[in-house]
């Protein structure tokens, strides 16, 4: 998805759909930032105070953080193998089925289609992750569409801090017509958006009290259900699951993109198993046929969120797969 075409604004540092980092996309290749600028750009993309429309990205980091420190304390404090292989169990469940058949498959590159909207409406509700997903959405299609060039929101330019710690925000600069499309485009997901002069405001398309009452929902269901389980350890080990999903994902721009692996003779992303067999990202497969529900190219590439779809397309809840014999949508 190519970045609309935007009206003369100032400062120059903003164009496109994401608002430029403080160290910039860089010129003829993509800006490898210090450590430095990293947390400079990482401070200035949740500065509220200064900017008012990051707001949100702000309050997620916040809780972000705050899932952290409970993951800190449970480990700490309840240290054993199984504990550690419960949380990584969960997290991985978490990823595959919001990571990636959730965000990434359906949310991004609607690789499969839904009976009706009931069901994308009902994965909004329970999502634990409350990481908003034109947030996800919006940098990931820029991401494809720069891939490796000047504007690319995420890869091992950035280094494993920039690519842990970057927060594209959305240029609330963009023209109203340009607000439009960008709204209709998330209209599989379920999404009440808001006002052209709402967004401008909060730098939100999704309305911000429908955001906070689905994260508040979820965040207290899947407490309520792990408290059920196994008390307050259940609610602890929960909310470690959450922060080390959150950690691998954002590990994994780097390292899925490249990292310290990366050849010079190869592309900006790499097939590896651990990501493969665990999360379903095979990513040079990925990359190449972006829309296709299916990343596991070779026999022995088992990729399990695929399993997940084929499963609701089993029970109905799918009507629509798009197979490496479809036309594939990036």
């Amino acid at each position: 998805m190519a970045a609309p075409a935007l009206q003369r604004v100032p400062p120059a540092r903003r164009r496109g759909l994401l608002v430029e980092p403080t160290f910039g996309w860089g010129k003829h290749a993509p800006r490898n930032p210090t450590s430095r600028e990293v947390w400079t750009e990482w401070v200035d993309a949740h500065n509220f105070v200064k900017h008012p429309t990051r707001r949100l990205p702000a309050i997620f980091m916040a809780f972000h953080l705050t899932t952290f420190g409970i993951f800190a304390y449970f480990i700490a404090s309840n240290f054993s193998a199984l504990n550690v292989a419960i949380v990584f169990i969960i997290s991985n469940v978490i990823n595959t089925i919001f990571g990636t058949v959730w965000y990434h498959r359906y949310c991004t590159h609607r690789a499969y289609t839904f009976r009706n909207m009931l069901w994308p409406r009902l994965f909004l509700w329970v999502n634990p992750v409350c990481f908003r997903e034109e947030s996800y959405v919006i940098p990931h299609h820029v991401h494809h569409a720069r891939s490796d060039k000047p504007g690319d929101p995420y890869g091992p330019h950035l280094g494993w801090l920039g690519s842990y710690l970057a927060t594209p925000n959305l240029n609330t600069e963009i023209n109203r017509s340009d607000y439009g499309r960008l709204a209709r485009s998330l209209r599989h997901i379920g999404l009440p958006t808001n006002t052209f002069d709402e967004f401008r405001k909060t730098g939100s398309i999704e309305t911000t009290a429908h955001w906070a009452a689905r994260s508040i929902f979820a965040t207290g269901l899947w407490c309520s259900i792990a408290y059920m389980i196994a008390g307050n350890t259940g609610v602890l080990a929960w909310m470690s699951s959450v922060f080390l999903y959150t950690f691998l994902v954002r590990d994994f721009n780097y390292r899925g993109h490249g990292g310290p692996f990366l050849k010079a003779t190869e592309g900006h992303a790499l097939n590896q198993a651990s990501f493969g067999f665990l999360g379903g990202e095979w990513h040079a497969n990925h990359h190449a046929r972006p829309g296709l529900a299916n990343t596991g190219f070779s026999w022995w590439q088992i990729d399990v969120a695929y399993a997940v779809i084929r499963l609701m397309h089993f029970c109905g809840i799918v009507v629509h797969i798009n197979t490496k014999a479809n036309t594939a949508r990036g």
